[in-house]
Formats: structure tokens, C-alpha cells, sequence
């Protein structure tokens, strides 16, 4: 195969093409963007296709030197960049298949010969032209905003209007007039009713965001308008709404942090989770409302009856729960069943009935799997009804949407008696299971190929806010923590191939790093001794998140330093040594709050802040230079808010941020504690002595574009001067992954 590519020049696979002359990849002929390397790894996958190519093959040939980390993070990234570009998978693989801690091998079909497009080959489907960008593949121009991109697909039906028929072409070629023609003839022609017609366009997000796993589109019931999770440069992640008769999207004011999102049963009002709680807002603009303060997790869902139901994590107890669309009291409606190993009950969606709804039962056993199943809000009885690889949603006039595989199915559902009438109809290949949506009007939207892993950096600034450089590749970043003497820093980076976490140490000076521990499981978190000789950590290895500590030159076994069944993670060491600060939640107390573990005497642990003492959330803390005080953060009031307490015992408490803050770090003397505010790195004056604690008036440093907030800690640490702030940045993704809408989808089974 090596010496046929070399004479030909090309290589194809399925729908794919390889140009080595002009390392390029294509699809049906249409240039698809993949960086170098990756390009690189796929060649070499290419010409040894059916083999398995070994890990060490491929740092020989394409990773030369003796860089460990470049090499393990830097392979692990370009196999799912190029995943990601063929829209494979790890767990599902058509082409690459990955044999664990040995290497990869291509399982597709590969020839060697002329391009397709020498063949009049174009991928088996009519392919309209790319949307605008500088290589044709990638989003539309910033002043056109997310355009309306009528595609022609396997599923669509035939266009009859000559507008419709040319509609394609003008919007590649006129740009904003044509989109705006097309934004007005989509509200008066396309979201009418128009009989059994099939109509399917591409929604991308705009040019300057960038889309996150789990940034599902979600349509408003009535079919109208798209909601989408992105971020802008700067900014953390927020709602944004896309109009289907508008050319435009625009972020939602006041949904910073926001996870997921879900339409009023009348299409006039959101509800989103946040990082913080449950919420609700007037996509138009009007202020937010918190429904609870509870941890919540994943989507919700929301009756005609002004009730709302959500699921809370695994950690804190796994069930749904529900509230009025008001707020109040929250109780829960579902119950796990440990016959089946359930772990959590997820994505609940409301029937017509307003009573009945669905959701999955998801068990960590691979031989029960994950049940869609129907509750009720009146009685306790459920009906599991079929195994998905995905949430279930019910679309009129009466079918259940879901994933097997990567396939989007519709199977036929009656919603009165609970009952499956049909067999499963295949919509869409290679649908990411956490990013489809279905409206009560016959539209339906979602996006095709799996997300790519989280690709962040790790970036110093000056107090100005200047970049001044980075440390190690593009990874998964979580949690850094510096050494005392400020020389290493300790960070966990996730494997994306098997989503486990692990620590690791880089050396500041030398500029290398090594990985502290070689165990499957999931390590996270660390915490330096006061030396800077030991690091201590979370680790799930027994089945449960409990505490340890090992050498930070990863010499020696791991030691066990404290274990309980709750859901708990290290967060700070007193500079003395003597008390270890974490957090932790439980079913009983969701809420969570912060604990101090004593380094000495019977080291029993008591709780210090927050949790169920307070019954308000507290996290993310960090001890005073001199042990006397304690920096963390509260939603007493209703927003993440820092404070700082006297330590060890509470004789007072000042509330150190002015306009929501998290993540507090102190400067070294105890002269100054910083914050972060949104993306704003502030800082605060302080004095303190042994009875008298005063800050002074927050002020702003600098705009840092930091990474989004999904963790119990920080994403940024501060040098012992106060002078340097090292960030976790995320790389924005160049080319956001397309909405695929389909309007009067319903007709579409009819061909089947």
C-alpha cells in the first residue's frame, strides 16, 4: 500500500480522500481542515492499514526526541482531532480502532488511486456550496452571522420553488443580502405549513464563538428559535438564541456558566442550568431568576403545568427531582433501584399529558446498559421501555427520538397508553448523542460528529494582563497547583482516550514534566506539602473519591490519607502543614461545603463552612500566609461570593468581593488576596494581625481568557510576588460543527 500511495498520490476510504502531494484531506471532494501532525498519523495509519501500528512506531517516526509528555498528550490529541474530522469514534470506531496501551489500527478499506473528483465521485449525495470562509469549510463571514446554508441531503425532499432551487447558490455568492432574503422568506414560506414537504438547512454559529461538548442546540417548542451554548473571546460560556427567520444569533444577557438549557412549554421563557443552580430568563431580556440553589446536572424539563423537573448528580444522589417554575421547595420524584445498579436517572422529558415523563436509567454496568423508561409525578410505577445510547425525547404526532449508535432513530410511540406500536426508523448518521433537538412542530436539529476533547492551555500573564508565555502542549487542563517555592506546578490532564484524569508534575526551571502516577484510575486535584516534597491528591482507585499522598518525584507507592463514601476533593494545605481544607457533598447534603481535615491528633475531620451547617454551597478555598484566616467562596446571597473567616476558630467573617467573585489566592506576604470575577482577574488591599482583619476597594487587573468553570478549585494560581498569573486558556475551536435543522421532518419516515 506504501509504494502504490506514493506513485498515486492519493489514498481513499469510504467518502474520504488523502492527497499526500498537498496534505490535504477531503470528503465527496470538499476540503476538510486537519492540522499537520494529525494529517501526519493518519498518513502512517493509512499505509498500514489492517496492522496495528504501536504507540512506539509512532513516536519514532513522527515525534522524535525524548520529550515523554509532548509525545503522550500530543498522540492522544491528533487521534481524536482526526476522529473528529472523519466523524469516528473510540467507542464505535468505522476506520480508526485503538487497542489500549498498545496503539491503533485502520479498519476501513483503503485504495490507492485517483481522486474522486477525476472519477465524478462526490460522496453519493448532491453537495451544495461550502459556506464562506477562508478555506470554504469553515463558518460563515462575521458580518453575515450564522447563516441559513440550504443543504440537499439523502433525507431531504425534492425543493419545487425556484427561490428554494437557487436559494443555495445566491447565499455562497451575495452573502448578507441573500441571508437576509432567505431569513425572510424562511418566516413567511418555510415555518408555515406547507404540507408534507421536507426542508433541511445547516445553522452555523457565529464566526468569533466557540462550541463546547455538551453545547446542545435545543429548539423552542413551537419550532421558531434555536438556543445554543458558545462563548465569545473573553467570555465565559452563555445562552445564545438564533431566530429561524433571522440571520443572527446574540448571547442572552445574564447567562454566564450556563450547562444546558430548556424551553417554557409556550416557547416565551428559558430555563438553563448553571454552575450555580437552576435558573430562568426572558430570552427577549429581563433579569434572572434562580428557581434553586440546588446542585443541578445535565438537562431539564418543563410541564405545561408550571412544573419542572432536573436530575442531580451521581455524587450528590443521582435522582430527579422537581420544582415550580416559580422556585420554592425542591423534592425528588424518582427513585433509584439498586437491583439494577442504577446510578442516576437522566435528560427527563415531559409527555403531552404533562404528568407522565421520560427519562434514563443509566446503570455502570455494561450489561444492564441505559433504559429509557417513564415515570410519573403521580405514583412511584414506572415503565422501562427499550436500551438508547442517548437521552429519549417525545415528538408529535406520536414517536420517541433517540440514538443507536450514532444513528438517529424515530420509532412510533403511543404517548396515552405507554406503549411502543412500531419498529425504529433511522433520520441521521453520526448524530452526537448530546446535541439533538425536536420541537412540537415537526422541526428537528441537531449535529453530526462527536465533539472534539477539550484543548486548553496553560498561560502565564503579568498583573497587565500581558501574555508573557506557556507551559507544556494543549491539553486537558484542570486544578494547577504551584509548589511553594513556586519551581513546579502540579496539573491534571485527562486522557482522552480513556477519561480518567492524571497528575502531573512540570519542572518550571528545566522545563520538562513527569507523570506522578501510572494508575488506571481517576487522580485529580493535587495539593503540595509545605516542603514541596509530597503531593497530595484525590483518587477514586478504590471505587470511592478518597484522599492520599505520594512523593512529588513519583518515587514510592501512594499512601492513604483519609477515606469516607462521600463525594469530596483536596482543595487546600495550611502553610504549616497542620490542617488539609476540602469539599464535599452527599445525598443528604447537595448542597456541599468545606472541611478541615487536622494533620495530627486523631485527624477526625470537621466541617468549617457551608453544606448542611449553613445549608449554603461553599467551595474553592485557600488558607492565609499565616494560618490565621481563611479565603473561600459562598452563594449566601444568592451569587458566588468571596469571604474570608477567621481561622480556626469563627470569630468573624467579611465578605471580600463586591460583584460575584470565586477562586480567591493570597500573595505570599498576606498583603493582597485576588479573585476571580467572570474572566476578570481582581485584587484587594489587605492588613491583618492576629485581631483585626481589613480589606480595601477590589479593583480590576486585567480580562483573562480563561477556561470555562467546571470544577470545585481554580483556574488560575498566582506566583508568591503576586507579579505572574498562570491560566488555563482554552485553544478556540476554528471551525464550530453546524446545526443540521429539518423542517416537517415527520414526512422524511415516509421514504423510508
Amino acid at each position: 500500500m506504501a509504494n502504490e500511495a506514493k506513485s498515486s498520490g492519493f489514498l481513499r476510504f469510504g467518502v474520504f480522500e488523502v492527497d499526500l502531494r498537498s496534505g490535504e484531506l477531503r470528503k465527496g471532494g470538499l476540503k476538510i481542515r486537519l492540522q499537520e501532525q494529525p494529517f501526519r498519523v493518519l498518513t502512517m495509519l493509512l499505509e498500514r492499514s489492517g496492522d496495528i501500528v504501536i504507540r512506539e512506531e509512532l513516536q519514532k517516526k513522527l515525534w522524535p526526541g525524548d520529550t515523554f509528555v509532548d509525545f503522550d498528550n500530543g498522540l492522544n490529541t491528533a487521534i481524536n482531532k482526526i476522529r473528529e474530522a472523519l466523524s469516528d469514534s473510540a467507542e464505535t470506531p468505522r476506520y480508526i480502532e485503538t487497542l489500549p496501551r498498545r496503539g491503533y489500527r485502520f479498519i476501513a478499506p483503503v485504495e490507492a488511486g485517483a481522486p474522486f473528483s477525476d472519477r465524478g465521485i462526490s460522496g453519493g449525495q448532491i453537495t451544495p456550496p461550502p459556506p464562506a470562509g477562508a478555506d470554504g469549510h469553515g463558518p460563515l463571514p462575521e458580518e453575515v452571522g450564522p447563516g441559513l446554508q440550504p443543504a440537499l441531503g439523502e433525507h431531504v425532499g425534492e425543493l419545487k420553488s425556484p427561490l428554494q432551487r437557487v436559494l443555495p447558490w445566491g447565499l455562497a455568492v451575495i452573502g448578507t443580502i441573500a441571508a437576509t432574503v432567505f431569513a425572510f422568506v424562511a418566516g413567511r414560506y418555510m415555518f408555515q405549513p406547507q404540507g408534507k414537504q421536507v426542508i433541511s438547512f445547516l445553522v452555523y454559529p457565529p464566526s468569533f464563538t466557540a462550541t463546547y461538548y455538551g453545547s446542545a442546540p435545543v429548539l423552542s417548542p413551537d419550532g421558531r428559535k434555536l438556543v445554543f451554548i458558545a462563548s465569545s473571546p473573553g467570555a465565559q460560556d452563555s445562552l445564545w438564541i438564533r431566530s429561524l427567520d433571522d440571520p443572527v444569533a446574540r448571547p442572552i444577557p445574564g447567562t454566564f456558566g450556563a450547562l444546558s438549557a430548556f424551553w417554557s412549554p409556550d416557547s416565551r421563557h428559558l430555563g438553563f442550568v448553571s454552575i450555580d443552580g437552576l435558573k430562568r430568563v426572558d430570552p427577549e431580556g429581563g433579569p434572572v431568576t434562580v428557581l434553586s440553589n440546588a446542585v443541578a446536572y445535565e438537562d431539564a424539563t418543563w410541564s405545561r403545568n408550571g412544573t419542572i423537573l432536573f436530575t442531580v448528580p451521581p455524587w450528590a444522589d443521582g435522582r430527579i427531582y422537581r420544582v415550580t417554575d416559580s422556585g420554592g421547595e425542591v423534592t425528588p420524584v424518582t427513585t433509584l433501584d439498586p437491583s439494577r445498579k442504577e446510578l442516576s436517572h437522566d435528560w427527563p422529558w415531559f409527555l403531552p399529558d404533562g404528568q407522565h415523563f421520560l427519562y434514563v436509567a443509566r446503570s455502570p454496568e455494561h450489561s444492564l446498559g441505559n433504559w429509557v423508561c417513564v415515570g410519573s409525578l403521580n405514583s412511584n410505577e414506572r415503565d422501562c421501555l427499550l436500551k438508547a445510547d442517548s437521552s429519549a425525547l417525545y415528538a408529535p404526532p406520536g414517536y420517541l427520538l433517540y440514538l443507536r449508535g450514532e444513528t438517529l432513530v424515530a420509532q412510533p410511540f403511543d404517548a396515552k397508553h405507554i406503549l411502543l406500536t412500531g419498529d425504529p426508523v433511522p433520520l441521521a448518521q453520526s448524530v452526537d448523542p448530546f446535541s439533538f433537538s425536536v420541537s412540537d412542530t415537526g422541526v428537528l436539529a441537531y449535529q453530526q460528529g462527536r465533539a472534539s476533547a477539550i484543548s486548553q492551555q496553560l498561560v502565564w500573564f503579568d498583573r497587565a494582563g500581558k501574555k508573557l508565555g506557556t507551559v507544556g502542549p494543549p491539553g486537558d487542563y484542570s486544578n494547577p497547583a504551584l509548589s511553594p517555592d513556586a519551581t513546579k506546578l502540579a496539573v491534571d490532564i485527562r486522557d482522552p482516550e480513556v477519561k480518567t484524569r492524571d497528575i502531573w508534575v512540570f519542572d518550571l526551571k528545566r522545563a520538562t514534566a513527569s507523570r506522578l502516577n501510572f494508575n488506571p484510575a481517576d487522580d485529580h486535584s493535587p495539593v503540595w506539602s509545605a516542603d514541596g516534597t509530597r503531593v497530595f491528591f484525590t483518587s477514586d482507585r478504590n471505587g470511592q473519591r478518597n484522599f492520599y499522598q505520594k512523593a512529588a518525584n513519583g518515587l514510592g507507592e501512594s499512601e492513604m490519607v483519609f477515606q469516607t463514601p462521600d463525594f469530596k476533593n483536596t482543595i487546600a494545605l495550611s502553610s504549616d502543614g497542620r490542617y488539609l481544607l476540602f469539599n464535599t457533598f452527599s445525598a443528604s447534603q447537595p448542597q456541599g461545603g468545606l472541611w478541615i481535615l487536622p494533620q495530627f491528633g486523631s485527624r477526625q475531620p470537621a466541617p468549617f463552612v457551608g453544606g448542611g451547617g449553613e445549608g449554603k454551597e461553599a467551595r474553592a478555598g485557600e488558607f492565609s500566609p499565616d494560618g490565621r484566616y481563611l479565603a473561600y467562596v459562598s452563594i449566601e446571597t444568592g451569587r458566588y461570593e468571596v469571604y474570608v473567616q477567621s481561622f480556626p476558630e469563627h470569630h468573624a467573617k467579611l465578605q471580600i468581593s463586591s460583584d460575584g467573585g470565586n477562586e480567591p489566592a493570597w500573595r505570599r506576604d498576606g498583603k493582597e488576596l485576588f479573585y476571580l470575577a467572570g474572566n476578570k482577574i481582581m485584587a484587594v488591599s489587605v492588613k491583618a494581625d492576629s485581631s483585626t482583619f481589613q480589606a480595601g476597594i477590589p479593583r480590576l487587573l486585567f480580562e483573562a481568557p480563561v477556561a470555562p468553570f467546571l470544577g470545585f478549585r481554580s483556574r488560575c494560581v498566582v506566583t508568591p510576588d503576586g507579579q505572574r498569573f498562570l491560566c488555563i486558556v482554552p485553544e478556540r475551536q476554528e471551525t464550530p460543527p453546524p446545526i443540521t435543522v429539518v423542517v416537517n421532518w415527520p414526512s422524511l419516515l415516509k421514504k423510508k
